[in-house]
């Protein structure tokens, strides 16, 4: 099975998870951050631009793409457990970082290949490398454990 397929069929699984407990929270959940990931996106192609790369509509999507699969993978974590957590936002970025980084889409940030310890993959170093950046962000807003 080829990365990228395996990469959609992840995608597709969490679509269908976030399908299977659709409530009216969840319609709530699955609407709220469409707006949220647009800006998101914005904000990092400028940082993209900034940093001298070109500017292309796959990247803008991918990254209101990326921002809206976060947000809505929380949704069904939140439905069993009764409240947000940031457990929630680890996980959720975590899978995000997983799957980016073993289809080659995504890097592992602050880390230099050399440095990833013997014995972890860098899937699964992406893994916590994305779920620590999302929960020291959720942190920062006010998300507790």
């Amino acid at each position: 099975m080829s990365k990228v397929v395996c990469f959609y069929s992840i995608l597709d699984l969490f679509v269908q998870i976030v399908t299977m407990f659709l409530t009216w929270h969840q319609n709530e959940c699955l609407t709220a951050p469409i707006v949220p990931s647009i800006i998101s996106a914005g904000v990092f192609s400028a940082v993209d631009v900034m940093s001298g790369q070109y500017l292309t509509i796959q990247r803008v999507g991918t990254y209101a793409g990326g921002m809206y699969l976060y947000n809505i993978m929380q949704c069904p974590m939140e439905e069993i457990h009764g409240r947000s957590s940031l457990i929630h936002n680890f996980i959720s970025a975590g899978i995000i970082g997983y799957a980016g980084v073993m289809t080659g889409q995504l890097g592992i940030p602050f880390i230099m290949p050399y440095q990833i310890p013997r014995g972890v993959s860098p899937p699964m170093m992406g893994f916590v490398m994305y779920g620590s950046l999302a929960s020291a962000f959720a942190a920062l807003k006010g998300k507790r454990l």
